[in-house]
């Protein structure tokens, strides 16, 4: 039996599925129905099914707001794993930062979203693709820098990308689409990139349900 094949039996016999709301508003239909597939694909496999809180959004996140998620989830009459926070993950995802740029993948980005406009960045599966103005400069250390991933460099490490949709199957990272997206906030020590890619690979998550409007954003 290849290793190939039991991670395959896996995700599909004992799936360990998540829903991971900011609480920096009320959750909303959308929100609902996420939760509920998840937790139904979960316990009709046999696996688990698992809420975490994301709530690095600086003033944004609003504590109260968790407990308001949990009663909604409880009367939807979902059963869930609590994982921990995001806000308890900081240290981790500074850690995972630091590791990054022993390899080379990060560098400084200080350019704001007028600047990034300006320079004639153009749509992508996910915003606009950074046009790597600060790649090709010295960083300034007089502003304040997010860090971004040389996604080249990345990929010429790891090969291609690729995971499975269970809908369109086969995907491959679509590199042209992304650009070298952002891993490290000015103000926070991770992006969504980063935190819910490590959040998601330490919890055990081995299936992602997503509404079919982020199909793009998810290469």
């Amino acid at each position: 039996m290849t290793q190939e094949y039991v991670l395959w039996h896996e995700r599909r016999v004992n799936p360990v599925t998540r829903f991971a709301p900011s609480p920096n508003g009320p959750l909303h239909l959308g929100h609902a129905l996420s939760a509920i597939t998840a937790h139904d694909l979960a316990r009709a496999a046999g696996g688990r099914f698992l809420l975490r809180i994301e709530d690095i959004d600086g003033p944004r996140s609003r504590p109260e707001l968790a407990e308001e998620f949990r009663r909604d989830l409880a009367w939807l009459g979902l059963a869930w794993e609590e994982v921990p926070a995001q806000s308890t993950r900081l240290a981790s995802y500074a850690a995972a930062a630091e590791r990054l740029r022993a390899l080379g993948v990060l560098y400084p980005c200080t350019c704001t979203r007028k600047e990034i406009e300006a320079a004639g960045a153009v749509p992508g599966t996910d915003g606009l693709v950074y046009p790597g103005t600060c790649k090709r400069r010295p960083p300034d250390p007089s502003r304040p820098a997010a860090w971004r991933l040389d996604a080249a460099k990345a990929l010429a490490l790891t090969g291609p990308l690729v995971w499975e949709d269970t809908l369109a199957g086969p995907q491959q990272v679509d590199l042209a689409g992304l650009g070298d997206v952002v891993l490290v906030r000015k103000d926070l020590p991770a992006s969504y990139h980063l935190a819910v890619t490590l959040d998601d690979a330490g919890d055990g998550v081995t299936l992602v349900t997503r509404g079919a409007d982020l199909f793009a954003a998810s290469h």
